[in-house]
């Protein structure tokens, strides 16, 4: 919609102070002249008038504004005066970090155009994704004659506190939830079981579209070329639809760009045998989404000092999807990651703060560069191989929490820690119930599941049993265990 021909009215209205500075709408400066009181706020009332959700894109393809609210009146201005308002978009009712928008008066309404509406919505919810979600939204009131206006009722005083379901424009492409891979693996068709799905961080695909997925090649695969190809979940269950793969004459390259299909037949290709990491972001660029084929890599070994630079007696990271690895590390100021108990593999070293390199003669990592203390100490190590980033989060403390020890959820027992710091154990009672071990008194990293198999964010444990116990907790290697006796 033009936004200049529905509004330029409305900003000339208020757009000078007393000293005849422009300003932008609608951040006004702070009230000036205040004279005589103008009109009596508790005399305006505003309610909602919406209902459902409210689609942007129809309203935007009718070219019409979206009616929010209606006022009630029931006094009048000092002559010369007339009523405006501004709009206050949040994600919560805390309204903590706001987004204002410009609100028409019309007749008895409030409305508002659905450009602004549209980007008020993205700049508090922090997403791209076309989902509908719940707003909320309240006003600000002015009484208003040429550079002279008056916040109704002060500063702190908002009208109409509302919530309002809002549909967002729909993006110029569309990203799927679920994406796999087709090919070699699936005989050459859309079959769903034999296809490797993909994985993403979790979070809408419209706000990381970067999709992975582990391929393993057979030395027979390769001498006959390993094909492969991405479908979206609409094509398999369809049958047809969108098939995305590289141009022919590309086929065997490990990154480049790939381009939409409409049915099987072209694919990229691997000669070559072992695992590989397919990565690809599905934010369409110009109608190509780029793409990269990495080694995968079942664990990243941490040799350094604290274990005289031996890959093969230091701690291993793993990994869930071959592309983000996490794990406890003991760190003597300097280490590397490694692809594997040697040095004869890829070796990431620093690149600057929070990110590796690959390049042979790349620096050690220094956990001083992270602004973290130097010294003989145990880190949590989080690694994503695929963007070349990583942390090292210092391990202040480990402890037990939950309903079957001594402190409940709401005081966690702490344990005492080896020599070494990869063995921690605690001497305490334990009752009917469940616990976690978490470091560093908060959840950020905790460790769940089976005591003969902790991970990252795993289960609660049920206590085996109860009384006095001795608890061990071996970090030393993967799995991390726990024994209870």
């Amino acid at each position: 919609m033009k936004k200049s021909v529905l509004f330029g009215i409305f900003a000339i209205g208020i757009g000078l102070v007393s000293c005849d500075n422009d300003f932008d709408f609608p951040n006004p400066p702070g009230q000036s002249n205040p004279q005589e009181p103008i009109y009596d706020s508790a005399n305006l009332t505003i309610s909602s008038i919406v209902s459902g959700t409210i689609n942007l894109d129809e309203a935007n393809n009718s070219d019409t504004l979206v009616p929010l609210a209606e006022i009630t009146a029931s006094d009048s201005l000092v002559a010369g005066y007339e009523l405006k308002f501004v709009g206050q978009m949040a994600a919560t009712d805390a309204f903590s970090t706001p987004a204002e928008f410009p609100v028409e008066l019309q007749e008895t309404q409030l409305m508002a155009n659905p450009d602004d509406l549209d980007a008020a919505f993205h700049e508090v919810m922090k997403t791209l994704d076309p989902a509908s979600k719940e707003t909320h939204i309240r006003y600000i009131a002015y009484a208003v004659e040429g550079s002279n206006y008056m916040r109704l009722g002060g500063e702190n005083v908002y009208y109409c506190p509302m919530t309002a379901t809002m549909s967002p424009f729909a993006p110029e492409f569309t990203i799927e939830e679920e994406y796999y891979i087709v090919g070699t693996c699936t005989n050459g068709t859309l079959d769903i079981d034999k296809a490797i799905k993909m994985t993403n961080s979790g979070i809408s695909p419209y706000d990381d579209p970067s999709f992975s997925g582990m391929i393993e090649v057979s030395p027979d695969q390769a001498a006959g070329g390993y094909e492969w190809a991405i479908v979206p979940r609409s094509t398999i269950i369809a049958g047809s639809g969108i098939v995305i793969a590289p141009d022919a004459d590309l086929a065997d390259e490990k990154s480049g760009y790939l381009k939409d299909y409409t049915s099987l037949g072209t694919y990229g290709m691997i000669n070559e045998a072992s695992k590989f990491l397919l990565t690809v972001n599905l934010k369409p660029e110009d109608g190509l989404y780029s793409y990269d084929i990495a080694y995968a890599f079942d664990n990243l070994w941490t040799p350094g000092p604290a274990n005289n630079w031996s890959a093969g007696a230091s701690q291993m990271l793993y990994t869930n999807n071959y592309k983000n690895y996490q794990g406890y590390v003991h760190i003597d100021g300097e280490f590397k990651f490694t692809s594997a108990p040697d040095w004869d593999h890829t070796n990431f070293g620093f690149a600057e703060a929070g990110k590796l390199s690959t390049d042979g003669g790349a620096g050690n990592l220094n956990v001083t560069q992270n602004n973290e203390p130097f010294g003989n100490s145990l880190y949590w190590c989080t690694a994503d191989i695929v963007a070349l980033t990583y942390t090292t989060t210092p391990i202040e403390s480990i402890a037990i929490i939950g309903d079957a020890t001594v402190g409940g959820w709401s005081e966690e027992t702490k344990m005492t820690p080896s020599e070494d710091l990869l063995t921690w154990t605690l001497k305490t009672t334990l009752t009917n119930g469940e616990f976690k071990f978490r470091a560093n008194n908060d959840w950020n990293i905790n460790l769940g599941g089976s005591l003969d198999n902790l991970t990252m964010d795993g289960a609660y444990i049920t206590a085996p049993v109860t009384g006095e116990v001795t608890i061990t907790l071996d970090l030393s290697s993967l799995p991390y265990t726990a024994t209870i006796k």
